[in-house]
């Protein structure tokens, strides 16, 4: 800021001479893209706004920034369009496969629903209900592939006995849940002849 000294007939006189105050003119922001992350302006490859004085006299003549024209603004304009675009694509393609799964998980559960009981046979301890062999979830997917030919996933499987596993003779529920629904199998394991 600067005072300027002119002499004037009509204003009020200071010592013959009016008192003007002047500012400088102050330009517009620009837009500039970052090459490199400058403190409290920001990250690299980021299009911010600063001062034509401070693009002019530090972030230039060091490398930090580069100018945009008004063509690659446009051009950017248009990328945001784009990836706006691809990005609603890609939405309703993740909406479809959800859609689809689900419908499928409802499809396999209905199947499901029809197995009532399956027969497992184990060695037996001698004098006892335990069986040397457990009947485990994988045992479980083997045997409905097997007889069904239905594939279910190992962590859908929940046994009501203790470990994850049936380790003695007689029936046993088993709970197979998919989509907050679920249905119970019958596990039925007899001794080995």
């Amino acid at each position: 800021m600067s005072f300027l000294l002119r002499s004037s007939k009509n204003t009020l006189f200071y010592s013959g001479q009016q008192v003007i105050k002047r500012q400088a003119h102050k330009k517009a922001n620009i837009a500039v893209r970052l090459n490199q992350f400058v403190e409290n302006i920001g990250r690299q490859d980021e299009v911010v706004s600063v001062r034509p004085g401070l693009m002019r006299n530090v972030l230039y003549p060091a490398g930090k920034a580069t100018y945009i024209d008004k063509s690659q603004e446009v051009l950017k304009d248009a990328v945001k369009v784009e990836e706006k675009q691809q990005n609603e694509i890609q939405q309703e393609r993740l909406k479809m496969f959800t859609e689809e799964a689900a419908l499928k998980k409802d499809q396999l559960l209905d199947n499901l629903e029809q197995i009532r009981e399956l027969e497992f046979n184990r060695a037996v301890v001698p004098n006892s209900d335990h069986t040397f062999g457990s009947v485990t979830a994988e045992d479980l997917i083997n045997k409905i592939k097997e007889k069904f030919g239905l594939n279910v996933d190992k962590s859908t499987i929940e046994f009501k006995s203790e470990g994850g596993r049936i380790k003695s003779l007689g029936k046993h529920q088993v709970l197979v849940q998919l989509n907050n629904r679920t249905t119970e199998i019958t596990v039925i394991v007899k001794p080995a002849n």
